[in-house]
């Protein structure tokens, strides 16, 4: 019986990297608000947003505004910036008599996501823009938004190379490679789970002294299914793991994943009925087959049965095809997502299992194949 990892950014998150996409606009946001000062101009541009600074009789020296960030919006004591690039931005909006943005449809509604939610999933908000080019009132085209996101994905690849690639996690990769416990199992896949094992245990703890019967618990093999781009993953092997880049890695960035996977959605057939190919550029559906990493992760879930630990993924819509080949898969022994605790003490298991929901089609394989909190543990 085999063991199925998948990673997502949560994954990176615990390792105290800043890889979600709140801290990637962030740092967008800085590199726009450099450019201005250094070059001493009036305006910077590129695909995603216009900047620009207005004449104004009140404000008739443009540096005046630089030199007051500079003086007043750092700590006097740290001489550290105590706005950050996205709160100088947002001072931009809100004084339309000095300063103009020009932002692009994808720009804007991350921005809007990040300034309501906190968050924001680039992949979502691409895919909902994109239905709305269906519509013939839309303002904008599939093609201008297809550059946006090619130019998104490439400023993220250029962002993650500035990460920390030699983190691990001892805890973490003891959770990866431990023993299977049949208390994790679905109802549907005892049998099956039992047959492969060679054991009819219905708990670890009933061999905990009995070493030749508790080895046959030992994962034959574990894949790493990394969905992120960073080599976190890579830092962490055993002699029964491989990986896999679902979704390609930062040192191949051509075959980099980025984009749409929910051919589940109501709407999914009017993108194929339109015969138009830039509707599908950032299909992943259509990508998986740029690489072998799809048809490998195929023949491991086929090969026998398996568990699945879900390590960060937050499981949304944007890779909902092929996480319902996973979860609904007759091999598919259970499914146990790890969670995390905010800091407000509440935990996301729950949403968790909310977003695993919606990648079934049979509600019945949902309830049984997922492990209850209960017996569930923090990432």
């Amino acid at each position: 019986m085999n063991r199925l990892v998948l990673i997502g950014n949560g994954f990176d998150l615990a390792h105290g990297l800043k890889t979600s996409y709140k801290d990637f606009i962030d740092w967008y946001w800085g590199q726009r608000v450099n450019k201005l000062m250094p070059l001493h101009t009036k305006e910077n541009e590129d695909i995603l947003c216009k900047l620009s600074i207005k004449e104004n009789k009140d404000f008739p020296d443009w540096f005046n505004f630089f030199f007051y960030q500079q003086r007043f919006l750092k700590d006097p004591l740290t001489d550290k910036n105590t706005y950050t690039p996205q709160e100088i931005i947002l001072f931009f909006k809100e004084n339309p008599d000095y300063f103009s943005m020009d932002c692009s449809p994808l720009l804007e509604r991350i921005m809007n996501n990040i300034e309501t939610r906190g968050w924001a999933d680039i992949e979502i908000d691409y895919y909902q823009l994109l239905k709305m080019t269906l519509k013939p009132e839309c303002k904008f085209t599939v093609n201008d938004l297809n550059s946006q996101l090619l130019f998104l994905r490439d400023k993220l690849v250029e962002y993650l190379n500035t990460m920390n690639k030699g983190v691990y996690n001892n805890k973490l990769n003891d959770k990866i490679i431990e023993f299977f416990n049949p208390k994790d199992f679905s109802t549907e896949g005892k049998l099956k789970a039992s047959n492969d094992i060679g054991s009819d245990a219905s708990n670890i703890e009933e061999v905990k002294y009995d070493v030749s019967e508790r080895e046959k618990f030992i994962p034959k093999q574990i894949m790493m299914l990394s969905f992120n781009y960073t080599n976190t993953a890579l830092n962490y092997g055993n002699f029964n793991m491989v990986h896999n880049y679902i979704h390609g890695e930062l040192t191949k960035p051509k075959h980099i994943i980025f984009g749409y996977g929910d051919e589940l959605d109501k709407n999914y057939q009017n993108i194929l009925d339109t015969n138009d190919n830039e509707m599908l550029r950032y299909a992943k559906s259509v990508k998986y087959l740029e690489t072998s990493n799809y048809r490998k992760m195929l023949q491991f879930i086929e090969s026998a049965p398996f568990q699945l630990y879900i390590m960060g993924h937050s499981c949304g819509n944007s890779d909902r095809t092929l996480l319902n080949t996973v979860f609904e898969h007759e091999n598919c022994i259970s499914i146990k997502p790890f969670y995390h605790i905010l800091e407000d003490g509440i935990d996301n298991y729950l949403d968790i299992v909310q977003n695993i929901s919606r990648n079934f089609t049979d509600m019945k394989k949902f309830r049984d194949r997922v492990v209850n909190k209960e017996q569930c543990e923090t990432l």
